[in-house]
C-alpha cells in the first residue's frame, strides 16, 4: 500500500510505545482517538496498526524499542493532510482513479464472500498423514543401466533363474555390461524417472524389478528397504496443500450451488453461438441483444455482452484466435467465468458484505493509497530532478555500499579422526592430487550423513559461510588447503579452488540503483515540505501525549 509505504518511508528512527493508564484519550464511537486532521480522526487502532507494520517492515526492529511514537503519528497526519489535498485537487475523480478503485472494490467483494465460506475449514488429517507419508517416503535402491537390452535380458534370465542379486550385479558390472554401483542409496520418488518410480512403487522390500525400459536403455533394480524420515516442515507444508485443495473445492461447490439458485442458461443459444463464422461475424455478435444467461433479479448476460467479454481476453487479437480456431473451444469456460462474477457479487451484496466496517476499510484504504500515488507524480514529481554529477558524487562517497563481496569455490575432504585430516592435509600440501587423495584415502566421512556442511563446488560468499568456517579459510588464496573442525566434531581438509576478492560494483552498474535512492529521498523530501505547508493552514489537534 502506498499509504503505509509513506509511514515507512519518511518515518526517521525506531518507534515504540507504552500508553499509561493515566494518559486519557478522547473516545467517538467506542474507539479511542489519538488525532484529529481537519476533523478527520485517527484513532489508536489505526496507529498501533502501523506501528506494528513498521515493526514488519524494518527487520530486527523490537517493539516498544526508543524513540517517540509521536514522530509515526506526525507522519501519519502528514499523509492524511496530503490525501485531503489531493482530493480538493479533484484527484480522486479522475477516471483512472475512479476505475482502478471499482476493480479493487469488486475483486475485495468477491474475496470477502469466498473467506466467509472457508474461513471454518480444516484440513483431514487422516489425508494429511497419508499425502505426508507419501511425500517423505524413500526407496534404498541398487540398480543397474544397460545400453543394450541384449543385456539387460541376460542378467534378468540370471536372477530369475535363482542367482543372488548382488553377486549377478557384481559380475556385469565388472565386465563393463551396465553402469551402476553395487552400493545402495535412498531415493525420493521425485528423484526417479517415472517409468522407476511407477515400477518401484509396486514392489515389496527384497525384491528385484522387471527389466524396466527408459529413454537412455533398460534397467534393473532391487529394493532393499523403505524408509519414512521424519520432516516436520513437509508435512506443515502438506497440511497447507491438502486445506488449499479443500477450500477449493468448497469455493467450486458454493459457486456451483449459487448458479443453481440465480442462473439460468439457454443451453440452445450457447450451443448454436459460432464465433469463428463470417456470418454473422464476430462484430455483429457484439451488437446481438439475445440473452444467453438469466440471473434472477439482474440483468440478463446478452451475446454482445459474451462476446465482449472473450474479446477482451484475446491478448494477439479476435482475427487470430479464429485462425487458431480457439473462440468456440472456450465459449463454455468464458461463460463460466462471467456468470461465476456476477453470482458472487450478487450473493456478497445480498449479505451486506458491502456494508461492513472491514470492506469499507479496505476499499477507502485503496482509493487513499491510489489517490496519493497521483497526488505525488502529478503534483511533486514534476518538479524533482537528478543531476548526474550528485548521482556520483554518492557513489563516490558510499563505495563500501556498492562493493562486491569476496567469494570462493571450496571442496572438502571429511574425516572422523583429526589424525586423519591432519596427514591428507599434509599429503595435499606436497603436492599429492586432490582426486587421487579423494578417492583412494581412508577415514572418509559419508557426505550423506546429518550434520554433514555441504560446500563443495558451489561459489559462496566469504560472509555467508558458518562463522567457524570463515575463520578457517581467512586470507586463503586460491589453492591453499586449511583445516577445520566443526561443531560436530568432523574434520574437514577444505580446497580453496578459487577466491574472487571482493571489488567495487562499476558506477554504470550501481548507478540505476543509486538514483532510485535519491530520486525517492527527494520525493519524501517534497512530501514532508508540503505537508508542512498545509498543516500550517489546517486544523490539526494531537491527543497522544509523548
Amino acid at each position: 500500500m502506498v499509504v503505509a509505504t509513506l509511514s515507512m518511508v519518511i518515518f526517521i528512527g525506531t518507534v515504540g510505545m507504552t500508553l499509561g493508564a493515566e494518559q486519557s484519550l478522547p473516545v467517538v464511537k467506542g474507539k479511542k482517538i489519538v488525532a484529529s486532521v481537519n476533523e478527520e480522526l485517527i484513532t489508536l487502532d489505526q496507529f498501533n496498526q502501523e506501528l506494528e507494520m513498521l515493526h514488519q517492515k524494518v527487520p530486527g526492529e523490537k517493539k516498544g524499542g526508543k524513540g517517540n511514537p509521536l514522530d509515526l503519528l506526525n507522519r501519519m497526519i502528514n499523509t492524511r493532510l496530503i490525501i485531503q489535498e489531493a482530493r480538493r485537487m479533484g484527484l480522486h475523480e479522475l477516471k483512472e482513479i475512479r476505475e482502478r478503485v471499482d476493480v479493487f472494490a469488486r475483486v475485495t467483494l468477491r474475496d470477502d464472500l469466498i473467506e466467509r465460506q472457508i474461513k471454518d475449514i480444516k484440513p483431514d488429517e487422516k489425508e494429511v498423514e497419508e499425502v505426508y507419508k507419501e511425500s517423505i517416503k524413500e526407496w534404498k535402491i541398487k540398480s543397474i543401466l544397460f545400453e543394450k537390452e541384449e543385456n539387460a535380458k541376460k542378467m534378468d534370465s540370471e536372477i530369475k533363474a535363482g542367482k543372488n542379486f548382488d553377486e549377478v550385479l557384481k559380475k556385469f558390472l565388472a565386465d563393463k555390461l551396465g553402469k551402476g554401483s553395487q552400493e545402495a542409496e535412498y531415493l525420493k520418488g521425485k528423484d526417479l524417472l517415472p517409468p522407476v518410480a511407477e515400477a518401484v512403487s509396486k514392489m515389496k522390500v527384497g525384491t528385484v524389478s522387471p527389466i524396466i525400459p527408459i529413454k537412455s536403455g533398460f534397467v534393473i533394480l532391487k529394493l532393499e528397504d523403505i524408509q519414512f524420515p521424519d520432516n516436520p516442515i513437509a508435512k506443515e507444508q502438506v497440511r497447507l496443500e491438502v486445506l488449499r485443495k479443500k477450500q477449493k473445492d468448497a469455493v467450486i461447490k458454493f459457486d456451483k450451488s449459487l448458479k443453481k439458485k440465480y442462473v439460468k442458461v439457454n443451453e440452445g443459444l450457447l450451443k448454436s453461438l459460432d464465433f469463428e463464422s463470417k456470418e454473422p461475424g464476430f462484430d455483429k455478435l457484439l451488437k446481438d441483444k439475445r440473452v444467453v444467461a438469466e440471473i434472477k433479479g439482474e440483468n440478463p448476460i446478452t451475446v454482445g455482452e459474451f462476446a465482449d467479454y472473450m474479446k477482451q481476453q484475446l491478448f494477439h487479437g479476435v482475427d487470430r484466435a479464429i485462425e487458431t480456431k480457439r473462440l468456440n473451444k472456450r465459449k463454455d469456460k468464458v461463460l463460466e467465468e462471467v456468470l461465476n462474477k456476477r453470482v458472487f457479487r450478487k450473493e456478497a451484496l445480498r449479505l451486506g458484505i458491502d456494508k461492513t466496517e472491514s470492506y469499507k476499510n479496505k476499499v477507502k484504504e485503496e482509493e487513499n493509497a491510489v489517490i496519493f500515488g497521483a497526488f505525488v507524480k502529478k503534483a511533486v514529481a514534476p518538479d524533482i530532478k537528478l543531476k548526474e554529477e550528485e548521482i556520483k558524487a554518492y557513489y563516490d562517497q558510499h563505495i563500501k555500499e556498492y562493493t562486491y563481496p569476496e567469494m570462493m569455490k571450496i571442496n572438502s575432504l571429511l574425516f572422523f579422526k583429526r589424525e586423519d585430516a591432519e596427514k591428507a592435509l599434509t599429503s595435499l600440501r606436497q603436492g599429492t592430487d586432490y582426486q587421487w587423495l579423494k578417492a583412494n584415502v581412508e577415514g572418509q566421512v559419508d557426505k550423506g550423513s546429518k550434520g554433514i556442511i555441504d560446500l563443495d563446488e558451489k561459489l559462496l560468499t566469504t560472509k555467508d559461510l558458518p562463522e567457524d568456517v570463515q575463520k578457517a579459510v581467512s586470507g586463503a588464496k586460491s589453492g591453499d588447503f586449511r583445516l577445520f573442525e566443526s561443531p560436530a566434531k568432523h574434520f574437514y581438509v577444505l580446497f580453496i579452488q578459487e577466491v574472487i576478492p571482493s571489488r567495487p560494483q562499476p558506477y554504470p552498474e550501481a548507478r540505476e540503483k543509486i538514483a532510485n535512492k535519491i530520486y525517492g529521498e527527494k520525493i519524501t523530501k517534497a512530501l514532508e515540505e508540503y505537508a508542512d505547508k498545509i498543516r500550517a493552514v489546517s486544523d490539526v489537534k494531537v491527543y497522544l501525549k509523548d
